[in-house]
C-alpha cells in the first residue's frame, strides 16, 4: 500500500477523532501509555502536556537557521565528518567512514524547515530547502556524508521534504510562471524523492494550494510542449486530476500516438471501478488505435492475457500473448504463446504467424527508430536469441543447427548464442528423453533457464512442455544421429578445453557437468563404456587440474549412472 501523504494523513485523523468521546480518547492513550517501554516513559510523559489555546508555536528564527545550514554545509565541504574511504563487507562496496551523526544534524534541519512553510514563511523555506539539497548533492562525491547511502540515512521522508519545497515554489511564483517554475525545480531535484508527482506536492500541507483549477489547466498546456522522460508522466496525471476518467479517456483517444500511456491510466482507472468488460474493451480499443509497432502496446496485450487466465478463457489468453508478442517479442511472451496455441489447437497456425513476424523485424533491424529514451514511442526489435529460440520450439533444428555453425566456442553465457540451448537439445532427443540421466536433465534445464534473464521455474516448465509436443513430430535418421552426436560431443570436447585448458576455474562445474551429461547420453544408448572411456579421457589430459577432477567426480556421483570412481576400459581406477 502507498505511503499516506500528509493532507490524507491529517484528514483520516480529523475523520476518525471526530467520532471519539472523551471516554475512547482516555481509552486509548491509556492502553498506549500500556504498551510504552521503560526507556521512552518520560518522553510518553512530555507529549501529554496540553496547548494553550491561541498560543502560536515558536517559529525557527530564520536567518539564524539559514545561517546554521551555511555552517553545516561548510563542515560537510571541508570534510570534517569524513575519516576516510574504505570497503564495507555488508554492502559489498567501498563507502565513505566517519562521523555518522550529520543525518541527525540534517533532520532537524529538514524538520525547522517545514516549520517555516507551516507557519507560512515560503520564502525561507525555499531558501533553506535549496541550500539542503545542495549539501545532500556534495554526498554523491566522496570525502563528504559518511554513510552506506546518504539519502537513506535521514530519518525524514525526503520526497515529502521535496514536495513541500515544491510547495514553497509553487507559493513564491506568480500565476503566470507557476508552470514553468514547478517543471523546472521537479527537473532539477526530482531525483532526491521517488515518483515526485503533482498529487505528492497537493499532499504535503494540509491547506489546498491558491488557484489550482487555473494552474492545473495551464499546466496541461505548458507540458504538451516539453519532452523531458517524465513529462508524459506529469501530464496524464494532471489530465486524470482534472477530469478524472471521462478526460483521460477522451486524451487517449486524442493522443494514441503521442501518449499512448494514457490508455494504460484508463485502463488502470477501470480496474480500480471492478468493471472488468470495460478493461478489456478499451484494451482492444488501444490495440486498435496505437502503432503495432510500439512496444508498449504489449503492456496493454498482456493485461487481456491475465484476464483470459483468471476468467479460464484460453482465446481471451491467446488474443493477449498474440498482439503482446507481436509488438515485443521476448523469451517469455514466445513461450506464454506457444503454450497457449498448443492449449488451444492452433500452434502450427500461431508459429507462422510469429516467425513472419520476427523475420520482418530482423530484416528491419536498425532501420525503425527507437525514440531515444521515450519509452511510450519506443519501436519493436527481436534478438537473434528469440528467433532461433522460436525455431528450436518449433522442431525446425537444421536451421538452428546453422546458427551453431556461426558461433564460437566463447558466450555461451549469452542467451543470444545458440548453441548451449541446441547442444542440451540435441543430447535430449539422443538420449531419447534423458530418463534417469540426471545430470543430463540439469543441464538442459540450466539451459533452457539461460535462454532468458528471467527464466525461473515457471518458465523452464513452459519451454520443457512445448518442446515435448514438438520432439513427437521429429525422427532423426539412424545417420542424423550418428552426425550430431558426434557433433555434440566435438563442442562439449572444444567447450572443456576452452574451459579447463585456460584455468577458468570459477566455470569448471560448467565444464564437468556438460562431460557428464554427454557420458550419460552415450550411456542411454547402450554406450555406457563409451561415456566412462570420455570422463576418463579428460581426468587424464588435465592431470593437475584438481579442481576440475573434483567437480567431474561430484558431477558423476549426481548423476547415479557411473560410479565416482569409474574408469575406462583398460585402465586401474584412480
Amino acid at each position: 500500500m502507498a505511503a499516506l501523504s500528509y493532507k490524507e494523513f491529517i484528514e483520516e485523523v480529523r475523520t476518525r477523532i471526530s467520532r471519539f468521546t472523551a471516554d475512547d480518547f482516555r481509552d486509548l492513550i491509556l492502553h498506549w501509555a500500556s504498551e510504552e517501554p521503560s526507556s521512552t516513559r518520560q518522553e510518553f510523559l512530555n507529549k501529554l502536556i496540553p496547548r494553550e489555546r491561541g498560543k502560536q508555536e515558536t517559529l525557527p528564527d530564520a536567518t539564524g537557521l539559514i545561517e546554521e545550514i551555511d555552517a553545516f554545509a561548510q563542515r560537510v565541504k571541508d570534510g570534517d565528518y569524513c575519516d576516510g574511504w574504505g570497503w564495507d563487507e555488508d554492502i559489498h562496496e567501498a563507502r565513505d567512514w566517519g562521523d555518522e551523526s550529520w543525518a541527525r544534524e540534517m533532520d532537524g534541519f529538514f524538520l525547522q524547515t517545514r516549520s517555516l512553510l507551516l507557519q507560512g514563511d515560503y520564502e525561507s523555506a525555499e531558501e533553506a530547502y535549496v541550500r539542503l539539497f545542495g549539501i545532500l548533492k556534495m554526498g554523491e562525491e566522496p570525502g563528504h556524508l559518511p554513510g552506506a547511502d546518504y539519502a537513506n540515512m535521514l530519518e525524514v521522508d525526503l520526497a515529502e521534504q521535496v514536495a513541500l519545497f515544491l510547495c514553497c515554489v509553487y507559493m513564491n511564483s506568480a500565476p503566470e510562471q507557476r508552470p514553468a517554475s514547478i517543471y523546472d525545480a521537479m527537473k532539477k531535484y526530482g531525483y532526491l524523492g521517488s515518483g515526485i508527482t503533482l498529487k505528492s506536492i497537493t499532499g504535503g500541507l494540509d491547506i489546498s494550494l491558491p488557484d489550482f483549477d487555473v494552474f492545473l489547466a495551464d499546466w496541461i498546456d505548458f507540458l504538451k510542449n516539453q519532452n523531458h522522460w517524465q513529462a508524459s508522466e506529469w501530464l496524464r496525471e494532471a489530465v486524470f486530476m482534472k477530469g478524472g476518467v471521462p478526460a483521460i479517456a477522451e486524451f487517449a483517444r486524442e493522443y494514441a500516438e503521442t501518449y499512448p500511456l494514457a490508455y494504460m491510466d484508463w485502463i488502470r482507472a477501470l480496474e480500480a471501478q471492478g468493471d472488468t468488460d470495460a478493461v478489456i474493451r478499451v484494451a482492444r480499443e488501444g490495440l486498435s488505435r496505437i502503432p503495432r509497432d510500439y512496444t508498449l502496446r504489449a503492456e496493454i496485450a498482456d493485461v487481456i492475457a491475465k484476464l483470459g487466465e483468471s476468467q479460464g478463457d484460453p482465446q481471451l489468453k491467446l488474443e493477449g500473448h498474440k498482439e503482446s508478442f507481436y509488438s515485443s517479442p521476448s523469451m517469455e511472451r514466445l513461450v506464454d504463446l506457444y503454450t497457449t496455441a498448443i492449449e488451444c489447437g492452433c500452434f502450427e497456425e500461431i508459429r507462422e504467424v510469429a516467425e513472419q513476424r520476427m523475420t520482418e523485424l530482423l530484416s528491419r533491424s536498425g532501420t525503425l527508430p527507437n525514440n531515444g529514451h521515450n519509452r511510450e514511442r519506443h519501436m519493436a526489435c527481436v534478438r537473434d536469441g528469440v528467433f532461433f529460440n522460436a525455431l528450436l520450439l518449433a522442431g525446425k533444428y537444421e536451421e538452428v543447427f546453422e546458427h551453431c555453425r556461426k558461433a564460437g566456442q566463447f558466450g555461451w553465457s549469452s542467451s543470444d548464442n545458440p548453441k548451449p540451448v541446441f547442444v542440451a537439445f540435441m543430447m535430449m532427443l539422443l538420449s531419447k528423453g534423458g530418463d534417469d540421466a540426471k545430470v543430463l536433465l540439469q543441464q538442459w534445464e540450466d539451459a533452457i533457464g539461460q535462454t532468458s534473464a528471467h527464466g525461473g521455474a515457471e518458465y523452464v516448465g513452459k519451454y520443457q512442455r512445448i518442446i515435448e509436443h514438438t520432439i513427437a513430430t521429429i525422427a532423426l535418421t539412424g545417420e542424423q544421429e550418428q552426425f550430431f552426436l558426434k557433433w555434440c560431443m566435438d563442442e562439449i570436447e572444444k567447450r572443456v578445453d576452452t574451459i579447463v585448458g585456460n584455468q577458468h576455474r570459477g566455470s569448471y562445474h560448467k565444464a564437468a557437468g556438460l562431460l557428464v551429461a554427454m557420458a550419460e547420453t552415450l550411456a542411454k544408448r547402450g554406450e555406457k563404456q563409451a561415456g566412462a572411456n570420455l570422463i576418463e579421457k579428460y581426468r587424464s589430459r588435465y592431470p593437475r587440474h584438481s579442481a576440475f577432477r573434483n567437480e567431474v567426480s561430484a558431477a558423476m556421483q549426481r548423476s547415479g549412472i557411473f560410479e565416482s570412481g569409474a574408469s575406462a576400459k583398460g585402465t586401474k581406477k584412480r
